[in-house]
């Protein structure tokens, strides 16, 4: 038997899912492990945010793949959020001293003597 791709999706939103096929399913909020076509759907993504792929089971091997993948994203957005702070921390410099320019010129001083 053939694995069947699944996805994690986190609902924010209760709703009411009518499938192309017929099959009408509620969801609550909360994690919920879904066929792949399902969470792909456009009313799925209006309620949800997908979280990753979900096996049902899995050997070893494709859990410590799964695990090795989740790392190396898990480090890519660190290395994206330090990059950030260190861009926030520049423009907050850079803020202080226009800032402070401003308030020179505000007080009536050219800055020349």
């Amino acid at each position: 038997m053939a694995k069947k791709s699944q996805v994690e999706i986190l609902v924010h939103t209760p709703f009411t899912f009518n499938a192309p096929g017929g099959e009408v399913t509620e969801f609550g909020t909360g994690r919920i492990a879904v066929d792949k076509d399902v969470a792909e759907h456009w009313f799925v993504k209006a309620h949800s945010d997908q979280t990753g792929t979900v096996t049902a089971s899995g050997s070893d091997e494709e859990l410590l793949a799964q695990i090795q993948t989740l790392n190396t994203q898990l480090e890519q957005q660190a290395k994206l959020i330090t990059e950030q702070a260190e861009q926030i921390e520049a423009k907050d410099k850079a803020l202080a001293v226009l800032t402070a320019e401003n308030e020179a010129l505000k007080a009536g001083g050219d800055g020349k003597k």
